[in-house]
């Protein structure tokens, strides 16, 4: 994977989302770096665990945004972090089994990332916008 890089086309506006999306991006490298060097499997498991933490944190952040800002569709938001969180889950369950590759975890992670953020998360940046910041 090359590295990801964090730049201004991902930004939503709202400075600490756009720092938490940095963070996750990351997170993400630090994922592919321990894939990329077939670290042991306890540093991947421990980086797996930050990322399931951060994910909850920034989730619950983003979500309150949203409310604060009456976005029309925060609970059709809401479902697709329900769903990230699934997949997740589901995602290190079949790591833990052998059942999938690090380099299939970390390719998720790029995809989610880039894809929710220009596809998704974009689409709330009017509303946050009005916000004071």
């Amino acid at each position: 994977m090359e590295r990801l890089e964090w730049t201004v086309q991902y930004s939503v506006g709202v400075p600490k989302i756009d720092q938490q999306h940095a963070h996750l991006f990351d997170l993400a490298n630090r994922l592919a770096k321990h894939v990329s060097k077939s670290e042991d499997a306890e540093i991947t498991a421990h980086t797996i665990k930050e990322v399931h933490k951060y994910v909850e944190e920034h989730f619950a952040f983003e979500e309150s945004i949203m409310q604060r800002a009456g976005y029309e569709h925060l609970e059709l938001h809401r479902k697709m972090h329900d769903l990230m969180r699934t997949r997740l889950d589901l995602l290190t369950a079949q790591l833990k089994q052998g059942l999938l590759s690090r380099a299939e975890l970390v390719e998720f992670m790029e995809t989610w990332l880039t894809e929710h953020i220009i596809m998704e998360d974009m689409r709330y940046i009017l509303a946050v916008s009005k916000l004071p910041q």
